[in-house]
């Protein structure tokens, strides 16, 4: 059974941003993109999460990371 989308995106925020801080952005961001329990996430809200999350990214961990960051969620979760 494949990783639920949340731990996936998860998995992949903490190495850069911590457990925590990672939990907060998913949950905030899950939230913005119509997802009131970052669990009910699915496929489809990938692209919409990404979008959003892309720019904070850039500003926290720098554009080479956060695009790396961006290409596993999208390989691991498309």
């Amino acid at each position: 059974m494949p990783e639920p989308i949340a731990e996936t995106v998860l998995s992949k925020l903490s190495v850069h941003l911590g457990p925590h801080v990672a939990k907060m952005t998913l949950r905030s961001f899950a939230k913005k993109v119509g997802v009131p329990d970052q669990a009910q996430l699915t496929a489809a809200h990938v692209p919409r999460l990404i979008e959003d999350i892309r720019p904070m990214l850039n500003v926290m961990i720098g554009k080479g990371p956060s695009e790396s960051v961006v290409a596993d969620i999208e390989r691991l979760t498309g």
